[in-house]
C-alpha cells in the first residue's frame, strides 16, 4: 500500500493536468468533466481515506478539501453552460482559483504527514 504522502502526491499531478485542461483556451468540456469525475474518485477513495492520528489532524483540511471540490463541480457544470466568452474565462478563472486551493490543502496535508512520520524523507 502506498503510503499518504504519496497518495497525496499522486492527487495533486492529477489536479495539475486538471488545471492543464481547465487553462485551454476552449476546455473541452467532456474531457474537463470525464477527469474531474476521475479527480474526485481519487480524493474519495484515497485521499480521504486516511485513518489513525492524522486522520484526525487532517479532517478539518480534508473537509474543506470535499467542500472546494463540490464548488468545482458546480463551476464545471456552469462552464458548460456558459454562451459568451466572457462568462466562460470568469468560470476559467474561478476553477483555476479552486484548483490552486487544492494544490494548498495538499500542501497542508503532506506538512502533516511528515510531522506524523518523522523517520520518511519529504
Amino acid at each position: 500500500m502506498a503510503s499518504f504522502s504519496t497518495t497525496v502526491q499522486g492527487f495533486q499531478t492529477q489536479l495539475s493536468y486538471l488545471l492543464s485542461i481547465v487553462s485551454q483556451a476552449n476546455p473541452d468540456t467532456l474531457s474537463l468533466q470525464q477527469h474531474f469525475l476521475e479527480v474526485q474518485q481519487q480524493f474519495q477513495g484515497q485521499v480521504k481515506g486516511i485513518e489513525g492520528d492524522l486522520a484526525e489532524s487532517a479532517q478539518p483540511i480534508l473537509l474543506e478539501m470535499s467542500r472546494t471540490l463540490r464548488l468545482l463541480g458546480m463551476d464545471i457544470a456552469f462552464l458548460q453552460t456558459a454562451r459568451q466568452s466572457v462568462t466562460l474565462q470568469q468560470r476559467q478563472k474561478q476553477m483555476c482559483d479552486r484548483i490552486d486551493q487544492l494544490q494548498n490543502f495538499c500542501q497542508g496535508l503532506l506538512k502533516l504527514a511528515n510531522e506524523y512520520s518523522p523517520e520518511s524523507e519529504g
